[in-house]
């Protein structure tokens, strides 16, 4: 269950630091709360990956249905850890380390 976002918090930027805010939040598909809201919980909030990308991610998955059982079980095991990598770099968020 999600807690209730309730709680105000008002901070001062200037023009120029609200812009980039604004612009990074949009390239992330994100309202600019919830971007903040993201970076500051220790997230690293990524860019929305252009529609080409989850096309080439289908082929990979297609290859991957295709050569099965036709290739060495270590070979397809590699290319579903560089499928998961890939997927773990590009699209699944990252999170720093929180300052305590």
């Amino acid at each position: 269950m999600n807690e209730a976002k309730n709680k105000n918090l008002f901070i001062r930027v200037s023009e120029k630091e609200k812009n980039i805010i604004e612009q990074n939040a949009k390239k992330c598909g994100l309202s600019m709360s919830e971007y903040l809201r993201q970076c500051a919980l220790g997230y690293m909030p990524r860019a929305v990956l252009p529609e080409i990308f989850f096309s080439f991610n289908d082929k990979l998955d297609e290859l991957c249905v295709a050569v099965e059982g036709k290739i060495t079980v270590d070979t397809e095991e590699k290319i579903i850890g560089l499928i998961d990598s890939i997927t773990e770099e590009l699209i699944l968020p990252k999170r720093e380390r929180l300052v305590v």
